[in-house]
Protein backbone atom coordinates (compact mmCIF):
# COMPACT_ATOMS: atom_id res chain seq x y z
CA UNK A 1 0.00 0.00 0.00
CA UNK A 2 3.28 2.33 0.97
CA UNK A 3 4.88 1.74 -2.06
CA UNK A 4 1.28 2.34 -4.50
CA UNK A 5 0.76 5.56 -2.49
CA UNK A 6 3.87 7.04 -2.93
CA UNK A 7 3.81 6.30 -6.86
CA UNK A 8 0.48 7.90 -7.07
CA UNK A 9 1.73 10.51 -5.49
CA UNK A 10 4.36 11.45 -7.60
CA UNK A 11 2.73 10.09 -10.88
CA UNK A 12 5.91 7.57 -11.46
CA UNK A 13 6.06 4.02 -10.93
CA UNK A 14 9.27 4.23 -8.59
CA UNK A 15 11.24 1.14 -9.02
CA UNK A 16 12.32 -0.43 -6.15
CA UNK A 17 16.07 -1.91 -5.48
CA UNK A 18 15.37 -3.88 -2.44
CA UNK A 19 12.48 -5.03 -0.40
CA UNK A 20 12.61 -6.85 3.12
CA UNK A 21 10.39 -9.01 4.55
CA UNK A 22 10.38 -10.14 8.40
CA UNK A 23 9.11 -13.61 7.31
CA UNK A 24 10.35 -17.20 6.05
CA UNK A 25 9.31 -17.09 2.08
CA UNK A 26 5.92 -18.45 1.73
CA UNK A 27 4.60 -21.23 -1.08
CA UNK A 28 4.09 -18.54 -3.69
CA UNK A 29 7.21 -16.54 -3.61
CA UNK A 30 7.13 -16.49 -6.69
CA UNK A 31 4.51 -13.79 -7.06
CA UNK A 32 6.70 -11.76 -5.39
CA UNK A 33 9.04 -10.84 -8.39
CA UNK A 34 5.31 -9.65 -10.27
CA UNK A 35 4.38 -7.38 -7.09
CA UNK A 36 8.46 -6.01 -6.12
CA UNK A 37 11.11 -5.27 -8.57
CA UNK A 38 14.68 -5.13 -7.56
CA UNK A 39 16.14 -7.81 -5.14
CA UNK A 40 13.85 -9.77 -2.48
CA UNK A 41 14.93 -10.77 0.95
CA UNK A 42 13.04 -12.80 3.54
CA UNK A 43 13.50 -13.53 7.24
CA UNK A 44 14.93 -10.18 7.38
CA UNK A 45 14.89 -8.18 10.81
CA UNK A 46 11.90 -5.86 9.71
CA UNK A 47 9.99 -5.19 7.15
CA UNK A 48 11.91 -2.15 4.20
CA UNK A 49 12.40 -1.40 1.18
CA UNK A 50 14.71 0.42 -0.85
CA UNK A 51 14.69 2.80 -3.98
CA UNK A 52 16.98 5.55 -5.86
CA UNK A 53 16.75 8.50 -3.48
CA UNK A 54 16.12 11.04 -6.37
CA UNK A 55 12.41 9.75 -6.36
CA UNK A 56 12.76 12.22 -2.89
CA UNK A 57 13.34 15.27 -4.76
CA UNK A 58 10.90 14.36 -7.55
CA UNK A 59 7.36 17.18 -7.14
CA UNK A 60 4.34 16.08 -5.70
CA UNK A 61 1.79 15.30 -8.97
CA UNK A 62 -1.49 15.55 -6.59
CA UNK A 63 -3.02 18.40 -4.70
CA UNK A 64 -5.49 17.75 -1.38
CA UNK A 65 -8.61 17.14 -3.84
CA UNK A 66 -7.08 14.32 -5.64
CA UNK A 67 -6.36 12.86 -2.14
CA UNK A 68 -9.67 13.41 -1.30
CA UNK A 69 -10.82 11.89 -4.05
CA UNK A 70 -8.92 8.93 -4.23
CA UNK A 71 -9.55 8.23 -0.25
CA UNK A 72 -13.13 8.68 -0.92
CA UNK A 73 -13.40 5.89 -3.93
CA UNK A 74 -9.99 3.95 -2.59
CA UNK A 75 -10.32 3.36 0.96
CA UNK A 76 -13.67 1.63 0.78
CA UNK A 77 -12.60 -0.51 -1.88
CA UNK A 78 -9.85 -1.73 -0.14
CA UNK A 79 -10.61 -1.81 3.48
CA UNK A 80 -13.90 -4.05 1.90
CA UNK A 81 -11.78 -5.95 0.08
CA UNK A 82 -8.94 -7.08 2.80
CA UNK A 83 -12.18 -7.89 5.14
CA UNK A 84 -13.11 -10.30 2.35
CA UNK A 85 -10.05 -11.83 1.38
CA UNK A 86 -8.72 -15.06 2.35
CA UNK A 87 -6.73 -17.24 0.81
CA UNK A 88 -7.91 -19.21 -1.91
CA UNK A 89 -7.40 -22.71 0.04
CA UNK A 90 -9.49 -21.42 3.16
CA UNK A 91 -12.36 -20.11 0.57
CA UNK A 92 -12.26 -23.80 -1.23
CA UNK A 93 -12.46 -25.73 2.33
CA UNK A 94 -15.03 -23.27 3.06
CA UNK A 95 -17.19 -24.19 -0.40
CA UNK A 96 -16.55 -28.12 0.36
CA UNK A 97 -18.04 -27.75 4.01
CA UNK A 98 -20.63 -25.75 3.25
CA UNK A 99 -21.93 -26.16 -0.17
CA UNK A 100 -20.63 -29.51 -0.71
CA UNK A 101 -23.34 -30.74 -3.63
CA UNK A 102 -22.52 -27.93 -5.57
CA UNK A 103 -18.77 -27.75 -4.96
CA UNK A 104 -18.37 -31.87 -6.32
CA UNK A 105 -15.93 -30.83 -9.09
CA UNK A 106 -13.26 -28.29 -10.10
CA UNK A 107 -14.97 -26.93 -13.03
CA UNK A 108 -18.05 -26.17 -10.09
CA UNK A 109 -15.62 -25.10 -7.35
CA UNK A 110 -13.76 -22.49 -10.16
CA UNK A 111 -17.09 -21.05 -11.15
CA UNK A 112 -18.68 -20.33 -7.62
CA UNK A 113 -15.35 -18.78 -7.16
CA UNK A 114 -15.74 -16.61 -10.40
CA UNK A 115 -12.60 -18.44 -11.53
CA UNK A 116 -11.05 -20.96 -14.31
CA UNK A 117 -10.71 -24.10 -13.23
CA UNK A 118 -7.05 -23.71 -14.70
CA UNK A 119 -6.76 -20.21 -12.66
CA UNK A 120 -8.31 -22.38 -9.46
CA UNK A 121 -5.59 -24.91 -9.59
CA UNK A 122 -2.44 -22.55 -10.44
CA UNK A 123 -3.31 -20.36 -7.33
CA UNK A 124 -3.74 -23.48 -5.06
CA UNK A 125 -0.56 -24.79 -6.14
CA UNK A 126 0.79 -21.71 -5.64
CA UNK A 127 -0.34 -21.58 -1.98
CA UNK A 128 0.88 -25.62 -1.78
CA UNK A 129 -2.59 -27.08 -1.58
CA UNK A 130 -3.74 -29.09 -4.09
CA UNK A 131 -7.23 -29.32 -4.73
CA UNK A 132 -7.39 -33.33 -3.88
CA UNK A 133 -5.75 -32.46 -0.89
CA UNK A 134 -8.68 -29.87 0.59
CA UNK A 135 -11.06 -32.39 -0.57
CA UNK A 136 -9.84 -35.35 1.38
CA UNK A 137 -9.29 -33.01 4.56
CA UNK A 138 -12.68 -31.75 4.12
CA UNK A 139 -14.23 -34.90 3.81
CA UNK A 140 -11.76 -37.39 6.44
CA UNK A 141 -13.19 -34.56 9.40
CA UNK A 142 -16.91 -34.99 8.13
CA UNK A 143 -16.58 -38.75 8.33
CA UNK A 144 -14.89 -38.84 11.38
CA UNK A 145 -17.78 -36.68 13.04
CA UNK A 146 -20.08 -39.09 11.36
CA UNK A 147 -19.02 -41.71 13.05
CA UNK A 148 -18.08 -40.55 16.21
CA UNK A 149 -21.52 -38.70 16.72
CA UNK A 150 -23.94 -40.70 14.85
CA UNK A 151 -24.66 -44.48 14.50
CA UNK A 152 -25.14 -44.55 10.80
CA UNK A 153 -24.06 -47.24 8.95
CA UNK A 154 -20.74 -47.10 7.23
CA UNK A 155 -22.11 -47.22 3.96
CA UNK A 156 -24.19 -44.03 4.85
CA UNK A 157 -21.71 -42.41 6.07
CA UNK A 158 -19.37 -43.13 2.90
CA UNK A 159 -22.21 -41.45 0.72
CA UNK A 160 -23.18 -38.20 3.00
CA UNK A 161 -19.03 -37.56 2.61
CA UNK A 162 -18.79 -37.74 -1.21
CA UNK A 163 -18.03 -41.57 -2.21
CA UNK A 164 -19.70 -43.66 -4.38
CA UNK A 165 -19.56 -47.02 -2.34
CA UNK A 166 -17.80 -48.21 1.50
CA UNK A 167 -15.26 -49.96 -0.61
CA UNK A 168 -13.78 -47.10 -1.79
CA UNK A 169 -14.31 -45.11 1.42
CA UNK A 170 -12.76 -47.32 4.13
CA UNK A 171 -9.69 -47.65 1.90
CA UNK A 172 -9.44 -43.88 1.62
CA UNK A 173 -10.43 -43.60 5.50
CA UNK A 174 -7.55 -46.18 6.13
CA UNK A 175 -5.15 -44.16 4.43
CA UNK A 176 -6.13 -41.02 6.24
CA UNK A 177 -6.09 -41.83 9.76
CA UNK A 178 -4.23 -45.84 9.69
CA UNK A 179 -7.73 -47.57 10.68
CA UNK A 180 -10.81 -48.66 9.11
CA UNK A 181 -14.02 -46.52 10.03
CA UNK A 182 -15.50 -49.39 11.98
CA UNK A 183 -12.39 -49.55 14.36
CA UNK A 184 -12.08 -45.00 14.34
CA UNK A 185 -15.80 -45.84 15.37
CA UNK A 186 -15.18 -48.27 18.42
CA UNK A 187 -11.97 -46.65 19.62
CA UNK A 188 -14.07 -43.82 20.00
CA UNK A 189 -11.28 -41.76 18.53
Amino acid sequence: FLHGYACWAIDSRISLRSAHFPFAPPPHRDAYPLMFTGELHFDAARASYSFDERYLHLPLQRDEAALRTMLRRALPLTVLQYRRDRLLGERVRELLRLRPAEAATADAIAALLHLSSRTLHRQLQEEGVPLQALKDEVRQAQAAALLRRTGRPIKQVALAVGFRNEKSFSRAFREWTGTTPGEFRREGR
